[in-house]
């Protein structure tokens, strides 16, 4: 165990004798016990960096924490980073680890993390001005693969195509036959998205033999030999996300309860999930209710909530306002009780008139609002108060329909004045960070049923998000989801937290699977498939189709720049075979004259005036007797 113990454990007979010589090299600056620990971090890191991402990163972290003027030490974290899905991250790091060095470190990495992020221009551009003669062979290689997969990002296969080939044109006889595969799985790829299939086998026959180990055969090989590299925005987790994360950041209506009624193992399962280390914080979009309402609301549904457990869009503009305005400014307040108190706990004076010259004016959702409160707040901000809004959705939902909700309103003093205000709440990301800090996390998943508050919050904040299907979003809004909308986990309801997510793969023939799901794939003109069965009516699906089928429609919509064409979709547990679509039976115009499967013995004896097709038994000895002689002949 390394002394601090925040930090992952170290296997005892890992040494730091293992660590590359250079990167040992650039440790000697540290003090001996503490080089000792880091070298083993980074150990720990490089063993594995391929196994098991996110363990490798938390090494390298620990690395940083003692080293993090050393190079290798930020390589390490840069590395892992990026193989954890944390592309930001990676980013940060890879520009760190090249102002130290001065050089064109991991560039490769850098290029293909904006990739991650959804930014193949970027790569393009980062590609491009990057000196290359200064590279090996292998990262020269790195950058070649990254740039033709940014190229078919950008729905430009035959570029990629391009880059590829030439690559293998200059290609040194002597370069090591991974590289060579690696270049000619990439062209097999740009080959197949453009349709040119033949070809694609036969580069795929002509590439070199891989080195075969005879001492360890490992079967999911076998099983996923024809996986390439292209990732999905959607992710996976070998181990329970309760596990992975240090927290759950709650959304609340639609996720943990739906209007005044329960969701089936929302409680249960948040329970649970705190048995197993992951903390809960609660945030939500909510202005009028304080933390204690909100929490007596949870307590009544079984989750055994404190008021120090919830973040509620009051507090989080209450906490911009007192980054912004000086201690004790004046507030005109529109609003409910939740946002008066948050704002009071921050040291603001309340005041009820625009003539008490406020320092700002802030708006939270108010049942009881009426024209004169907000012509009041119009006069305010005319006069030159800085305009607040809690959040803005337009709508809240209710039992009957979609109400106004605060963004609405917001609107009305936004036309008047021509003031857009500073907005708090989702999908704004500092609820996110401060949700986070509110509960000491520092390794956040969000759960919500919203795409454009609860995940696009999250997604700006660089917190993994993960839907339920108990909300206002469906599986089709899901899987016509754009960019920025997209989570990384798909569940049914909050059981997901105490499961494993398989991660979508990306097979060579264009399709994508998924855990246990039947074969994904998107038909040219935008219609979903499974197993190549067309989804064009209403359907039901397991929840690992579900993933796959999200992976392949993500896909194809950033290449067409439109969403799939997609039915209504019912979503369950793998194990139940509803969720096996299969094709439809063949459907028969049987006419007046044809009744199918009649019997035939059933049917009447033929009459005078049925025509006869074949002959019958007197017939055809007739005819063998007539042909007699022309046996003998013959």
């Amino acid at each position: 165990m390394s002394p601090n113990g925040n930090e992952p454990t170290i296997p005892a007979g890992v040494s730091a004798q293992e660590l590359d010589a250079d990167a040992a090299r650039a440790l000697t600056t540290l003090s001996g016990p503490n080089r000792d620990i880091v070298a083993r971090h980074l150990v720990m890191a490089g063993q594995l960096i391929d196994l098991d991402p996110e363990a490798a990163y938390q090494h390298a972290q620990a690395a940083v924490s003692r080293a993090g003027r050393v190079d290798v030490v930020r390589e390490a974290a840069a590395l892992t980073a990026y193989a954890s899905g944390r592309y930001e991250e990676a980013l940060r790091e890879v520009r760190a680890v090249r102002r130290m060095r001065g050089d064109e470190s991991l560039r490769a990495v850098e290029a293909d993390a904006e990739r991650g992020l959804g930014h193949p221009e970027k790569a393009v551009e980062i590609i491009d001005a990057t000196d290359s003669s200064s590279l090996d062979l292998a990262e020269q290689v790195e950058l070649v693969l990254v740039s033709s997969g940014a190229r078919a990002d950008l729905g430009q296969p035959d570029v990629g195509l391009v880059i590829v080939d030439d690559a293998l044109a200059v290609l040194p006889a002597s370069a090591d036959d991974e590289l060579r595969r690696r270049l000619m799985a990439v062209k097999a790829e740009r080959l197949t998205e453009l349709g040119r299939t033949e070809e694609a086998e036969e580069v795929i026959a002509a590439m070199p033999a891989e080195a075969e180990d005879t001492d360890i055969i490992d079967v999911a090989l076998y099983q996923d030999a024809d996986v390439d590299n292209k990732r999905s925005p959607l992710r996976g987790s070998e181990s329970a996300l309760a596990e992975e994360f240090d927290c759950a950041l709650l959304d609340l209506d639609g996720t943990a309860w739906s209007g005044d009624e329960r969701i089936e193992h929302a409680a249960s399962s948040v329970i649970e999930a705190r048995t197993m280390g992951m903390a809960s914080a609660f945030v939500t979009n909510n202005a009028m209710r304080t933390p204690q309402q909100v929490a007596d609301k949870l307590n009544g549904m079984d989750f055994e909530a404190t008021p120090e457990m919830v973040m509620t869009s009051a507090m989080d503009i209450a906490a911009i306002m007192a980054e912004e305005l000086e201690e004790g400014a004046k507030v005109f307040v529109l609003g409910g009780p939740g946002l008066r108190l948050a704002l009071e706990e921050r040291g603001f004076e309340l005041v009820d008139s625009a003539d008490d010259e406020p320092a700002a004016v802030v708006q939270g959702l108010d049942k009881e609002v009426n024209w004169a409160l907000l012509s009041e707040g119009a006069f305010a901000i005319e006069r030159g108060a800085a305009f607040y809004a809690s959040n803005l959705d337009a709508t809240l939902p209710v039992e009957r329909g979609q109400a106004l909700g605060n963004g609405s309103l917001v609107r009305a003093i936004q036309h008047a004045t021509r003031k857009r205000p500073t907005a708090g709440g989702k999908p704004e990301p500092g609820i996110y960070r401060r949700a986070s800090e509110l509960v000491g996390a520092t390794n956040p998943v969000a759960v919500g049923d919203r795409l454009e508050t609860d995940i696009m919050g999250a997604v700006a904040a660089g917190v993994p998000a993960m839907h339920v299907l108990t909300g206002v979003h469906r599986a089709r809004e899901v899987l016509r989801a754009p960019r920025g909308q997209r989570p990384a986990y798909l569940a049914i309801d909050m059981r997901g937290l105490l499961e494993s997510h398989p991660a979508p793969k990306h097979h060579r023939d264009g399709t994508w699977t998924c855990g246990l799901s039947q074969v994904a794939k998107v038909t040219r003109a935008g219609v979903l498939t499974l197993d190549d069965i067309e989804l064009t009516d209403a359907v039901t699906i397991s929840i690992d189709s579900y993933r796959a089928l999200a992976a392949a429609a993500w896909e194809w919509a950033d290449g067409s720049g439109n969403p799939v064409t997609c039915p209504e979709i019912t979503v369950v547990d793998n194990d139940d075979p509803a969720g096996i679509v299969t094709a439809p039976e063949p459907v028969v115009d049987a006419d007046d004259d044809f009744v199918e499967g009649t019997d035939a013995d059933a049917l009447p004896e033929p009459g005078e005036d049925t025509p006869a097709f074949l002959p019958g038994e007197e017939e055809l000895e007739a005819l063998l007797e007539s042909t007699a002689d022309m046996d003998d002949e013959a």
